[in-house]
């Protein structure tokens, strides 16, 4: 670290210290003029403060060009800082304009003038179709397609891209699928009803101005669809879809002969076309009638097979019969048909007199295998029906049958509980009334 010279204090030549320069200086022959301590000690002062002095301006001398290093340092600096400073601005005003670009423009406008209605959204892909005069589909200007284009604006947009070209195929652009695919649930104007027309006409007439139609052919949109609404043809039954059908057709049909050249006044109504649309109605509503007609002969012809029949003879479902079954320990008011357990062991239903044969017979009772009139849900008697033994089954604590004795005691589901046999059930059990 550098000292200043001028902080040095000069040194006590007088000290003991200093003692010998001084009797140097008194013996030295090139110091004749020094004799004395005092005056050794003069001349020892003097030359210190001569070497002081030179070291002095020495140190001036380097701390001038160090400080004037150190400014010229720092004026750099600061040409480098507001260089930087200038590029940071010019920068951020190149960002700021690049930015107001990107930005949607605001145009002046007149204070107390208000909006008398809303701005027609409509489709994207309509608004592409009207905006090269092609023909779309009138369900774009329906209420459901504005709700799937504000639907579609509201969300994420896609990731898919489509070239399209100009009219003269020399230009490119890269448009996104989003705006210009048609819709999916798009309805041809062949199955629009006549009340879909009049909801879609006025949004129809409205977005003309996107194509920059003429008022020649504004007017002509307009009185189409003022003649169509006052057609006699309206009053008649079902003339609706015949005006529906005509709409449909005049319409498609004057945008392909406009691209043809051949453009004609579509507000004049052409009877020629409308007979047609009426014969067409006809023959649907003809082919339909016989479709129905072939319907409802085929079912009153299918076989009585087909169906379960009643004792009186009329068809009946079959969910409307009891569903037998042959599970023993449940109670079944409708006996099934009997079964014989074996070719050996025919049917007894013989055996009831013919004045028993037309009366409904009471269900068998599950435990003593009777028919008589008793709660066979509750069952209590200690013999079967005929007195040979004693019941083989017995209610449990849920009002269960089951075998209360012998090698099957306890439930079984497949056994009858008359005989505990596994081929039949209680209802066509052999030892039963």
């Amino acid at each position: 670290m550098e000292i200043d010279p001028s902080l040095i204090p000069c040194p006590n030549f007088d000290s003991p210290g200093f003692a010998s320069l001084r009797n140097a200086l008194i013996i030295d022959p090139n110091t004749p003029n020094v004799t004395t301590n005092e005056e050794a000690s003069q001349k020892l002062k003097e030359a210190w403060e001569a070497d002081n002095q030179a070291q002095r301006l020495d140190y001036q001398t380097r701390a001038q060009e160090r400080e004037e290093q150190e400014n010229e340092v720092q004026r750099q600096r600061e040409a480098e800082d507001k260089l930087k400073e200038d590029e940071l601005k010019k920068r951020d005003l190149e960002l700021a304009q690049e930015k107001e670009k990107k930005r949607v423009p605001l145009y002046d406008f007149q204070l107390g003038q208000g909006l008398s209605s809303l701005p027609l959204l409509l489709h994207p892909y309509a608004q592409k179709k009207m905006a090269n005069r092609d023909y779309v589909e009138l369900w774009y200007f329906t209420p459901e397609a504005f709700k799937e284009a504000d639907h579609n604006r509201s969300t994420a947009e896609s990731n898919r891209f489509e070239l399209a070209s100009s009219d003269d195929s020399q230009a490119f652009t890269l448009l996104g699928t989003h705006s210009t695919r048609p819709s999916s649930k798009v309805k041809p104007d062949e199955d629009l009803s006549w009340a879909d027309v009049q909801r879609a006409k006025s949004a129809f007439l409205g977005a003309l101005p996107t194509g920059g139609y003429p008022a020649k052919f504004v007017q002509m949109f307009a009185s189409f669809y003022a003649n169509l609404d006052m057609h006699a043809e309206l009053r008649k039954v079902g003339g609706d879809r015949v005006i529906a059908l005509y709409h449909a057709k005049m319409r498609r049909a004057w945008f392909m002969e406009n691209k043809q050249q051949r453009p004609f006044d579509l507000a004049v109504i052409a009877n020629e076309i409308l007979q047609e649309c009426r014969d067409e109605i006809r023959d649907l509503d003809h082919k339909k009638a016989l479709k129905d007609l072939s319907t409802a002969t085929s079912l009153l012809h299918r076989t009585p097979g087909m169906l379960p029949v009643h004792s009186a003879g009329t068809p009946q479902a079959r969910k409307a019969f009891p569903q037998p079954h042959r599970k023993s320990h449940r109670m079944n008011p409708y006996p099934p048909p009997k079964i014989p357990e074996s070719p050996l062991q025919p049917s007894t239903e013989f055996q009831r007199s013919f004045r028993e044969a037309d009366q409904p017979r009471l269900p068998r009772c599950h435990r003593c295998l009777c028919r008589d009139k008793h709660d066979v849900r509750r069952c209590s008697r200690s013999e079967t029906w005929n007195g040979k033994r004693k019941p083989i089954c017995d209610w449990n604590g849920n009002r269960r049958l089951e075998f209360s004795s012998g090698i099957h005691k306890g439930l079984e589901k497949h056994r009858c509980s008359g005989c505990a046999s596994t081929s039949h059930g209680a209802e066509d059990c052999p030892d039963g009334q």
